[in-house]
């Protein structure tokens, strides 16, 4: 990248867009006005999302500010448009040209070429240094003698090309120049300019108005100019007080390090410090920014006011070493690579931790331990910056056979000597099986044990060794002797009988409650269906099977038979005869409402034999009309607008990221997705529902900014529905950038994209007291003649925001809106 002197930039670059302001209220700071205010943003009004980065960098630089208000406040009016000589003043400055002006100089231009006279010497250093074409601009003026040249409102082709030129790519410009517009619109560049759009968009400085229009001769406004001279400050780099590149060595939550110029500089951080990538206009946040990448910051008085991310790329190389010896005092030490010592030099500010992610200091390092060492690759004597070490004391194990454990200890044999070892916070236990068993589950004089050590010689993990634990999902009990504990079965899967033992130690389960074995002996009676899981001949843990949960297979109306495969991929078959039916959304179900496919809970009667209740498992989605915090009873309307009131005392509610929230949260108009096991309600989550505009789309994801300038991506991975007036299609390809959009998820996590359609009236009048827009209908049953505005409401006239009271009684405007709620509405 070109670096250029900024001649007298500095200085006057503060003017630049006061230039741009005109009018008298301008306020003309010091090169410094908005350095020492370090807020998200130097202006009070608000800036578009997709210009806020640049506006703001520009304003830390010292080159922008903007109109100063009665109240004191600044505002930058985005909107506002450029006119050509503000543009070439802005141009100059830009590109370091300012010293070259002469103001006392007495210029003579034609009659047909008006300009102010404070932008005369400055149009003349333009042609000069090849800024302007002084024949092109003059035969500009002359063809359009109604308006001043210097008062004509800068276009998007014109800025284009002095843009170009003042970052010295006017030979990119000349050999693009035949090229054809990539842009829908490319017939309507004029032809003399179209070299310079092409290499703009080629050099990533312009973007279309969306994605396929470029809309050349619309006026440029103060966002889009800005915007424009901070994106070809990567073409066209120059100077700026407090602002340096260079490569982040550290970073905390107060504080940025950067190594720069062959050494490193440390600024704080606060809440106002903005983080942005070079190739982005949406703000990051601290911890994006990755050590040892580059960076370009903006400072003042050694606060961090704006820190830009230049790319992804860690200037550091690893090497895998064993290490030798360690000189302390003077920071460096050996190590072995590929059998040859390698000396490694290091800073105060390694880290070093062992492969658990453990601090160490250097003096903690054993010899011939294995380290993986971090090296910088940006100082001319590459520096240490990280070391992982490999545990230095070593884990080890013991084995022995279970014995008992209790109070932080556990016990076992070892040659018929008992050994005792305290157990470690959150030990992890292993049995082949089990899943996520715990210490209760291992069994005395059965498991063989190996205990892993750590280096306080407490016990970090047990893994049972010998057991391997079968199941059999519907055993049918032969009979049961209590004397023994010996209980015989039948596994309907395999038709073979088993003979097994309970213990003390088995975890026995009667309709969701632990009972014991004596307690199981009234219930172990002739053909009780149970579920047992078991090692060698020993019971691990037996349950009273009153329920199947799996997926519905089909449905025998003739033999009245449930087919349902479980969870471990058994079918099991289910008697019905006269079931409760419990289907969520579903009024009166009969038999014939199953599907299969289904997820099914099948509750057994007393005997276990039939199906004495079916649950449906079932997500529905309401809109909420009131909730009562006290009773917690919730009213909630479905898709059919129908109405019910549902119970949520003791029922978990979430927002949809999964954060606990309270029932004071479900206000009116909120979407809801309520699992459903039968007419049991499992959870609520809070589903949310994005306004705003695409700003970017893709087959995974989509780009929304609301009307508070908020971005947000949307995941489609489970899926999209676009509903764009009266069709309906289920690809992302039917969404554009630049549409207005209503996003959410349905009940299936399915993404619901509903594009505003442009709905065209004749505007009548605005009721301020309801905030309420009404137009002549359309026809006599036209009830859709009113919008309620808001504070997102955009209303607009040749792209530029006006009031709603710019709005007469005859007006043709289109409004797209939701629900009857208007996100933007254009005057034609």
């Amino acid at each position: 990248m070109p670096k250029h002197s900024s001649r007298s930039k500095l200085l006057a670059g503060a003017l630049a867009f006061s230039l741009l302001a005109g009018g008298t209220s301008i306020v003309v700071p010091a090169p410094s006005a908005f350095a020492a205010a370090v807020t998200n943003s130097p202006f009070a009004d608000s800036i578009p999302a997709w210009a806020q980065k640049h506006v703001t960098k520009l304003a830390l630089q010292g080159i922008i500010n903007g109109y100063k208000t009665s109240s004191g406040k600044t505002e930058f009016r985005p909107l506002n448009s450029v006119s050509q000589e503000e543009a070439v003043v802005m141009a100059l400055r830009f590109a370091g040209l300012a010293d070259e002006v002469k103001p006392d100089d007495i210029i003579a231009y034609p009659e047909s070429f008006k300009v102010s006279n404070f932008a005369k010497p400055y149009i003349i250093v333009a042609f000069k240094n090849g800024l302007l074409d002084q024949n092109d601009e003059y035969a500009n003026a002359a063809a359009n003698s109604k308006q001043a040249w210097g008062t004509t409102p800068a276009t998007r082709e014109w800025v284009t090309k002095l843009l170009v030129k003042a970052i010295e790519k006017k030979d990119l410009a000349v050999e693009l120049g035949k090229t054809p517009s990539t842009f829908a619109d490319g017939s309507q560049i004029t032809p003399k300019y179209l070299g310079y759009v092409n290499a703009a968009v080629s050099l990533e400085l312009v973007k279309g108005v969306s994605a396929t229009k470029f809309d050349p001769k619309a006026p440029v406004n103060r966002a889009s100019l800005a915007t424009l001279f901070s994106r070809a400050e990567k073409q066209y780099e120059v100077p700026y007080a407090g602002q340096v590149s260079g490569i982040v060595t550290s970073q905390t939550a107060t504080s940025i390090t950067l190594y720069s110029g062959g050494k490193e500089t440390a600024y704080t951080l606060d809440a106002n410090s903005l983080f942005y990538k070079a190739d982005s206009d949406n703000a990051i946040t601290a911890g994006d920014i990755k050590l040892y990448t580059d960076v370009a910051l903006i400072s003042s008085s050694g606060k961090a006011q704006y820190v830009e991310a230049q790319g992804t790329e860690q200037h550091v190389k690893t090497t895998t070493a064993k290490l030798d010896r360690v000189n302390a005092t003077d920071r460096y030490f050996y190590a072995w690579v590929n059998d040859e010592p390698v000396k490694f030099t290091y800073g105060s500010a390694v880290t070093i931790k062992d492969s658990t992610g453990k601090t160490l200091q250097i003096s903690d390092l054993k010899r011939d331990a294995n380290l993986t060492i971090v090296q910088d690759t940006f100082r001319s004597a590459p520096q240490v910056v990280s070391i992982t070490a490999e545990v230095q004391t070593g884990a080890n194990t013991v084995t022995g056979q279970f014995y008992s454990a209790g109070s932080g200890l556990i016990n076992y044999m070892v040659d018929g000597s008992l050994q005792s070892k305290f157990l470690a916070d959150n030990v992890t236990v292993v049995i082949n099986g089990i899943e996520a068993p715990t210490v209760s589950d291992l069994l005395k004089d059965v498991d063989n044990i190996k205990l892993t050590l750590n280096d306080e010689q407490k016990v970090t993990r047990i893994e049972v060794v010998n057991r391997n634990v079968s199941t059999i999902e519907s055993a049918t009990v032969v009979n049961y002797s209590g004397d023994n504990k010996l209980l015989t079965v039948f596994d309907p899967a395999t038709s073979n009988a088993n003979a097994l033992f309970l213990t003390d130690s088995t975890k026995i389960d009667y309709s969701g409650s632990s009972i014991t074995v004596s307690q199981a002996r009234a219930y172990l009676v002739a053909n009780r269906k149970v579920k047992i899981t078991y090692s060698g001949n020993r019971i691990v843990s037996l349950s009273f099977i009153y329920k199947q949960t799996g997926t519905l297979v089909s449905v025998n109306t003739s033999d009245k038979l449930l087919s349902v495969k479980l969870d471990s991929g058994e079918k099991v078959s289910i008697p019905y005869v006269s079931p409760l039916l419990q289907i969520p959304g579903v009024a009166s179900p009969v038999i014939g409402s199953l599907q299969a496919g289904d997820t099914v809970t099948v509750l057994l009667d007393s005997n276990q034999e039939k199906a004495a209740t079916i649950q449906v498992h079932k997500t529905l989605q309401y809109q909420v009309v009131s909730a009562n915090t006290s009773t917690k009873l919730v009213t909630v309307k479905s898709a059919d607008n129908s109405q019910r009131e549902i119970s949520l005392v003791n029922v978990p509610i979430t927002d949809e990221n999964g954060n606990s929230i309270t029932i004071s949260a479900l206000t009116s108009g909120t979407i809801i997705n309520v699992p459903y096991i039968g007419s049991n309600i499992l959870s609520v989550k809070t589903i949310n529902m994005k306004y705003g505009t695409v700003s970017a789309v893709s087959s995974s994801s989509l780009n929304v900014t609301e009307p508070n300038g908020t971005t947000s991506t949307v995941s489609l991975s489970k899926g999209v529905k676009v509903i764009k007036g009266t069709q309906t299609t289920y690809s992302s390809s039917a969404i554009a950038s630049g549409d207005i959009v209503q996003v959410y998820k349905d009940e299936n996590e399915q993404t619901i994209v509903t594009v505003a359609v442009g709905d065209k009236r004749t505007y009548w009048k605005y009721d301020a007291p309801n905030a309420t827009l009404w137009t002549y209908k359309n026809t006599s049953e036209d009830n859709g003649n009113f919008a309620y505005i808001t504070s997102d409401t955009k209303i607009l006239y040749n792209n530029a925001s006006i009031q709603i009271s710019a709005l007469k009684d005859g007006d043709t405007i289109t409004v797209y809106a939701f629900n009857n709620k208007a996100l933007k509405i254009v005057k034609s």
